[in-house]
């Protein structure tokens, strides 16, 4: 019996967060052929009173997704993976080029502008969020 009444408040928990968290203004970027990598921006909006923890990430579009960040050092930018990112209670967080990002690594298929990719965000297992975004030619990004 508690082991049902544990398993109800965890689903809870996961199906509360899926509402709360949405992503606005989403767009993978779209480069030339041949390129097996790119990237995703989007504002990551929470609309629940609790902060949101993304400690994973996955796209139909690629082989593997990863929260990345720009850093520059000794007047050198570099990339490197993030291992979670927490999105505010009441707040956002934004994946924007040449900032924070999700990376696609090892794209499945060469990506066209009009093209549409599905991406998810997760804690863990539990899946927090996911939208269909649409390829933006890098030569459109604003």
């Amino acid at each position: 019996m508690n082991r049902h009444l544990l398993a109800l408040i965890l689903l809870s928990f996961s199906c509360s967060a899926l509402a709360e968290l949405t992503i606005k203004d989403g767009y993978v970027r779209g480069l030339p052929p041949g390129q097996p990598n790119t990237a995703a921006f989007m504002r990551l909006v929470n609309s629940g009173d609790q902060d949101v923890v993304i400690t994973a990430a996955d796209s139909n579009g690629a082989e593997l997704a990863e929260v990345h960040s720009h850093k520059h050092q000794n007047g050198m930018m570099s990339m490197e993976k993030v291992d979670q990112v927490t999105v505010p209670a009441k707040g956002e967080f934004v994946l924007a080029p040449g900032k924070y990002h999700l990376m696609l690594i090892r794209l499945t298929k060469p990506l066209r502008e009009g093209d549409e990719v599905e991406v998810r965000l997760l804690n863990g297992d539990v899946e927090l969020t996911r939208a269909t975004l649409p390829v933006r030619s890098v030569l459109n990004e604003r």
